[in-house]
């Protein structure tokens, strides 16, 4: 490649910055361009690389104006400040030098914009408009990056009690703040609202812009946990924002619609589809299982727009249109500064998935051609980056090397006709005052007890070598863990033995565990765990959240009241397990290891009671026995987990295979005990049931 070439992107650029065009990111553009078809004088003759791009080329001699394109890149998840998120940094810039166009004697920068999709300062966002996390975690890793970046929220930016829990959405006004703040190091960052509205591109034909990314603030919607702050409420905020949307894609009328926000409708990830996400209880809790936001999508975006992209999982995901969101197609980008496995790679049909690497997307949208004929059209390529490759991961012998491309051609709307789901009648929320047990059975034990004492001995054992501090605070946490557990064991001895003392043993073991988790310090605990004692907090505020009274409601809306606070001790606890990645202490693998099993028996146990509560006579029981099974299965793999932790191969005591196989024989005879039970008459189950809303409701008599 001559000097005269390597210099071209350069000049191109500064013309179109004179002229309020789009940039290169390896050309110090103005960050503020927008997008669009800008001439350039003397570009030479043989056209550009391709990489799958529909237009490519042109000639030796002069052509006319092509069509009107916007080049953009689609990012999620970014903000970690790790060697991962400056690698795809540095991708970024490579692309979208790589992507310069020539046509005739026409220049056009290889990227104009990047759209970030939530998450993007961890683990719990900034608490200040100079937070130094921006430089840290935003500035800094996308230097090379010199183009505007249009952000959404996602839940950790947003946090109250621990990283990444969402409930607290007044601290993602500082990242809103952070657009105007004089003091920022560049003008890259535009977050001008909560949600909004950003054109880019006009087309030549009929002028109108090309592309409207509509702006979606998902969390006070999906995240699930109520925020104490009226104004991010479901009356207020959420039906605020419904009416927005609605209201901007009806008055659009740009060739592409694109909606963005942080958390998905469609993921074939860890998260999971909207009304499901993270394996919650959806007929129980439906707000915590994203319910919600799957209504709200299905009322406001769905088939009103051409594509929807989101993160929240961390892999890289383009999934096919499904019936009930009409022709709307969906990207999930959320590898841009962590990585996670594809969680369940059959669960949406998907033309292309990647999990475990760092990633993004480039796009590029482009008006019909009357000339040839040719529709409006939305081509992507997807970028795997490999922090310790050369040329990332992204450039092999100078060329780029996609992993994925696809192009779409403009489809016409599908007609389904859109819900109401989300702007009528409000989705049940609330939490029951419900006061700490006296009556609570400490020696009660059920079929469960050998699993028990297993897990027991086993941390025990493993935690002996920790500092005398630290060591205090997880006997305490194996402590109510096992009171924890207890509540399992006597819901699956209430499933076996048809007692309803059993199920109250099982209510009363929940706020027991609440009590003595609350109790603990963990401040002095090393990074992320210090965010424990939160994470406990959450749980024993979860319960008592609106002054319902007990006893009110059903049999369903009283176990909901249980089970919510429970599932939001396994997102939360499952979230400080996302932050030992970059950094592993010492002490993380016997931390990491208790802190698993008991997320898994806090998700575990709300879903088992779940399934007792929705059980009938006309069901074979199969569904009941599975959730049981599957909880007992993950906690053997999350001991098996503990050896794979970084950092692991130091502690020799780790409980390791031998444990787990212990624990396998435990789990395949309870199995069988449940197997047998249910073979019979479920009546019985059924019976046990009945008391549940007064003994609630008894369990305040000493409040």
């Amino acid at each position: 490649m001559s000097a005269y070439w390597k210099l071209l992107p350069l000049v191109a650029a500064i013309t179109l910055t004179a002229c309020g065009g789009g940039g290169s990111s390896g050309g110090g553009v103005n960050a503020d361009a927008g997008g669009g078809n800008v001439e350039t004088p003397n570009g030479p003759g043989d056209g550009g690389e391709g990489d799958g791009d529909p237009d490519d080329g042109g000639g030796d001699e002069t052509v006319g104006n092509p069509p009107a394109a916007v080049r953009f890149i689609v990012i999620g998840d970014s903000g970690s400040g790790s060697a991962g998120q400056y690698a795809v940094g540095q991708a970024i810039a490579d692309v979208c030098d790589g992507k310069d166009e020539f046509v005739g004697d026409m220049a056009f920068a290889g990227c104009d914009l990047v759209v970030g999709l939530g998450d993007n300062i961890y683990e719990s966002g900034v608490t200040s408009v100079d937070d130094p996390q921006f430089a840290e975690k935003f500035e800094k890793p996308f230097e090379p990056v010199q183009l505007p970046f249009y952000m959404v929220l996602g839940n950790h930016d947003n946090t109250a009690y621990v990283g990444g829990d969402g409930a607290g959405n007044a601290r993602g006004e500082f990242q809103v703040d952070y657009t105007y703040f004089d003091g920022k190091l560049s003008n890259r960052w535009n977050m001008p609202d909560r949600y909004f509205l950003h054109s880019a591109g006009t087309t030549h034909t009929n002028p109108r812009p090309l592309v409207d990314f509509v702006a979606l603030d998902s969390n006070p919607i999906a995240g699930g946990f109520g925020d104490p702050d009226i104004a991010y409420a479901y009356h207020t905020y959420g039906v605020d924002q419904r009416n927005w949307v609605v209201n901007t894609l009806a008055g659009s009328n740009a060739v592409f619609k694109i909606a963005m926000a942080h958390h998905p409708y469609l993921s074939n990830g860890t998260h999971g589809n909207a009304g499901n996400y993270d394996g919650v209880p959806s007929e129980i809790l439906p707000v915590l299982a994203g319910e919600r936001w799957k209504a709200f999508m299905e009322e406001a975006v769905c088939d009103q727009t051409d594509f929807f992209f989101a993160g929240h999982d961390h892999d890289l995901q383009v999934l096919e249109a499904v019936p009930e969101c009409g022709r709307t197609e969906f990207v999930v980008s959320g590898a841009a500064g962590k990585t996670r496995s594809i969680d369940d790679p059959e669960r949406n049909v998907a033309r292309f998935q990647q999990g475990d690497v760092y990633g993004f997307f480039w796009m590029k949208a482009t008006e019909a051609d009357p000339a040839t004929l040719a529709p409006a059209r939305l081509c992507l390529d997807a970028y795997v980056v490999d922090p310790e490759a050369e040329g990332l991961g992204v450039i092999s012998d100078g060329e780029l090397t996609p992993a994925y491309t696809h192009c779409y051609d403009k489809q016409p709307m599908a007609g389904i006709a859109p819900g109401n789901d989300f702007s009528g009648l409000p989705l049940g929320e609330g939490a029951l005052p419900l006061p700490l047990p006296d009556g609570f059975d400490a020696d009660f034990t059920g079929p469960l007890k050998e699993l028990r004492e297993t897990l027991v001995s086993g941390f025990t054992q493993v935690g002996a070598d920790l500092p005398e501090e630290q060591r205090q605070v997880f006997d305490q946490m194996i402590a109510g863990t096992d009171i924890l557990f207890n509540a399992l064991d006597a819901a699956t001895a209430a499933i076996l033995e048809g007692d309803s003392s059993e199920m109250s043993q099982s209510v009363q073991a929940v706020l027991a565990a609440a009590e003595q988790l609350q109790a603990i310090d963990t401040r002095s605990l090393p990074a992320p765990f210090d965010q424990l004692g939160s994470a406990f907090d959450a749980l024993a505020d979860g319960f008592g959240g609106d002054g319902s009274d007990a006893g009110d409601g059903s049999t369903v809306e009283d176990i909901a009241f249980i089970a919510g606070p429970l599932v939001a001790l396994s997102r939360n606890l499952n979230n400080i397990l996302d932050g030992i990645e970059e950094q592993v202490p010492a002490e993380v693998p016997v931390f990491a290891g208790l802190t698993s099993v008991l997320s898994t028996v806090s998700l575990g146990l709300a879903n088992t009671l779940e399934q007792l509560v929705l059980l009938d006579t006309s069901a074979t029981g199969e569904q009941l026995v599975g959730t049981v099974q599957q909880t007992l299965e993950n906690l053997v793999n999350d001991v098996l987990w503990l050896n794979q932790i970084p950092g692991a191969e130091e502690y020799t005591t780790l409980p390791g295979d031998a444990l787990s196989s212990g624990l396998l024989i435990v789990v395949r005879e309870v199995t069988e005990q449940l197997d047998e039970r249910l073979l019979s008459p479920l009546a019985p189950l059924l019976d046990l049931l009945s008391p549940v809303t007064d003994l609630l409701a008894g369990l305040l008599d000493g409040f």
